[in-house]
């Protein structure tokens, strides 16, 4: 807070219209804010992107290995069009955030380059817990009757047992780590950016 007031003094002299802090010149310490706040956002990004390589290609070496099996090749088929959507949204957002600047054209004050940020960063977590309620169940199901169909005698319609209770393993277990992710990539940055908008808002 201390050093946010001191660059407002210093910026005092180069306001446009008494109020728009510009970002031309924008201080280190703002910047080195900006990537504290959304540091563990940038790297579930890449490793979510990561992610999604690793499930392309799994689906893919089945749909490939098993490609005269019906069954195999209509779950690989539909778990690849199942994350085409999330991968799309995710590496347009990620686009956005990192290409997002000071002093572009569609940033006028420091004030509004944080809102920037901020509200991509937003819009893409709005997306994700909403598209994860589809895409976990959906997802998890079609690993878990390929992992079956491939790996386990009988297949999945002779251990229906074991298909209901991974499944539910898998769920549970993806429930907490999304949980912890969505915190800690997420809430807790967006927080963090509420309250250095609200800093701005404040000392205006």
């Amino acid at each position: 807070m201390d050093a946010l007031d001191e660059m407002k003094t210093k910026w005092s002299q180069k306001c446009v219209h008494g109020k728009s802090y510009r970002t031309s010149n924008l201080p280190d310490a703002i910047r080195q804010r900006m990537r504290l706040h959304t540091r563990e956002s940038m790297k579930y990004f890449w490793a979510s992107f990561t992610l999604q390589i690793i499930v392309y290609a799994l689906y893919s070496h089945a749909l490939l290995r098993y490609m005269h099996d019906p069954m195999t090749v209509t779950l690989s088929v539909l778990g690849i069009v199942a994350y085409i959507p999330f991968t799309h949204i995710l590496m347009r957002k990620f686009k956005q955030l990192a290409l997002t600047k000071p002093g572009s054209a569609e940033v006028s004050s420091v004030q509004h380059y944080i809102e920037q940020k901020r509200n991509i960063l937003q819009s893409f977590f709005t997306f994700k817990r909403r598209y994860e309620f589809f895409l976990i169940p959906v997802s998890s199901l079609f690993g878990t009757l390929l992992v079956f169909k491939i790996y386990v005698p009988g297949g999945p319609l002779d251990n229906l047992n074991g298909v209901w209770i991974t499944m539910v393993i898998t769920l549970i277990s993806c429930y907490i780590a999304i949980r912890r992710e969505n915190l800690k990539s997420f809430r807790a940055p967006l927080t963090e950016l509420d309250k250095l908008i609200t800093e701005f808002k404040e000392d205006r």
